[in-house]
C-alpha cells in the first residue's frame, strides 16, 4: 500500500530504531497520534510495560502475527526492524500489508491522527492473562516469568538485564516488565556470548547489570575470566531451589560484594506450556 494517509496504521520498531535514535520521535508520534506500537524484544522497553501506546512484544512465538491481528491494519509500518527479528516474507504471506521506513525518516512520515487510541491486540491482552499466575506464584523452584518479575523489581533505575538468543533469554523477552528503555537487552540472533559481553559493558560504564545464561559456554567464561566485577545468573533445571527472597538477597550480597559471581538457579521450565497455549511455539528453546 503506498498511501500514506490510511488511517489504521501502526508501528513496529526493532533494534536498529532504538540504537539509532529514533525513541523519542516514536514516542512523540504515538502520543500525536494516538498510534500504538509493537516492539520486538530487542527494542524493549520503548515504553513502560502498562503504557496505554505499548501493544506488546512481537516476534517470539509462532502465533505473535495472528495475534497481533496485523492483517486488519491497512499498513504495517516497519522501523528499524531486521529481518531476523521479523520474517518479512512470513509477513507477505500472511497477506500483511507492509512497509520499511528508516529510522532517521520517521519523525517526518506523515502518519495520520486516530479518532480513537490503536486498541490493544489479543497478544497484548491474552499474553498478560497467561502470565499473571506465574507472576504471582510463589512456589520453589521459581517459574521464570516469576523469575523474570521479580529481577525488573529487584534492579534499580538505569540498570539492565541481559540475555542470550535461547530459554532464558525468551523469558526476558516475553515477561520482563520494562520500565525504561534498554533494560532489557538481547540479541536479534544467537550470538556466543551475548549476555555476558553486554552486562559488562554495562559494567564497566556504571551501570548495575546482569547476564542471564542457560549454560556457562566457552565463550562466555572466557569473558568471565576476564571480568574483575560481574554477576551471572545461570538458569537451569536442576540449580539451587531457592525462594523469591533467598535470590533477592543472593543478588543483592553478590552485588554489593564486587567481584565475579556466578550463580545457578533452579527455575521450572514447563511454565512455558501456558505461553505455548496462547500464542504458539517459542521462536527459541524455552
Amino acid at each position: 500500500m503506498n498511501d500514506p494517509t490510511v488511517a489504521n496504521v501502526v508501528i513496529i520498531a526493532g533494534a536498529e530504531a532504538v540504537q539509532s535514535g529514533a525513541a523519542p520521535a516514536l514516542r512523540e508520534i504515538a502520543e500525536r497520534t494516538g498510534m500504538g506500537i509493537f516492539n520486538t524484544w530487542a527494542a524493549k522497553g520503548l515504553f513502560p510495560w502498562n503504557h496505554p501506546a505499548h501493544l506488546g512484544t512481537i516476534g517470539l512465538q509462532s502465533g505473535d502475527i495472528e495475534l497481533a491481528g496485523l492483517g486488519d491494519f491497512d499498513d504495517v509500518v516497519l522501523c528499524g526492524v531486521s529481518n531476523d527479528e521479523m520474517d518479512r516474507l512470513s509477513m507477505t504471506e500472511a497477506g500483511i500489508n507492509w512497509r520499511e521506513v528508516l529510522p532517521v525518516e520517521i519523525g517526518s512520515f506523515p502518519f495520520p491522527v486516530r479518532a480513537l487510541p490503536t486498541p490493544r491486540p489479543r497478544l497484548y491482552d491474552d499474553l498478560a492473562a497467561a502470565c499473571q499466575p506465574l507472576f504471582a506464584e510463589a512456589a520453589v523452584p521459581l517459574n521464570p516469568a516469576r523469575a523474570a518479575s521479580d529481577l525488573a523489581g529487584w534492579l534499580p533505575q538505569g540498570a539492565v538485564a541481559c540475555g542470550d538468543a535461547g530459554r532464558s533469554g525468551f523469558w526476558l523477552g516475553r515477561t520482563f516488565p520494562t520500565r525504561e528503555l534498554a533494560s532489557v537487552q538481547l540479541p536479534t540472533r544467537p550470538a556466543a556470548g551475548f549476555a555476558i559481553t553486554q552486562a559488562l559493558i554495562a559494567r564497566r560504564t556504571g551501570r548495575v547489570s546482569i547476564a542471564v545464561i542457560d549454560e556457562l559456554d566457552e565463550v562466555s567464561r572466557s569473558v568471565a575470566e576476564r571480568a574483575t566485577d560481574l554477576v551471572v545468573e545461570v538458569w537451569t533445571r536442576s540449580g539451587p531451589e531457592l525462594t523469591s527472597d533467598e535470590r533477592i538477597d543472593r543478588l543483592d550480597r553478590s552485588h554489593r560484594s564486587g567481584g565475579v559471581h556466578v550463580l545457578e538457579l533452579g527455575i521450572r521450565f514447563d511454565a512455558i506450556d501456558a505461553l505455548i497455549a496462547v500464542a504458539g511455539a517459542p521462536r527459541w528453546d524455552a
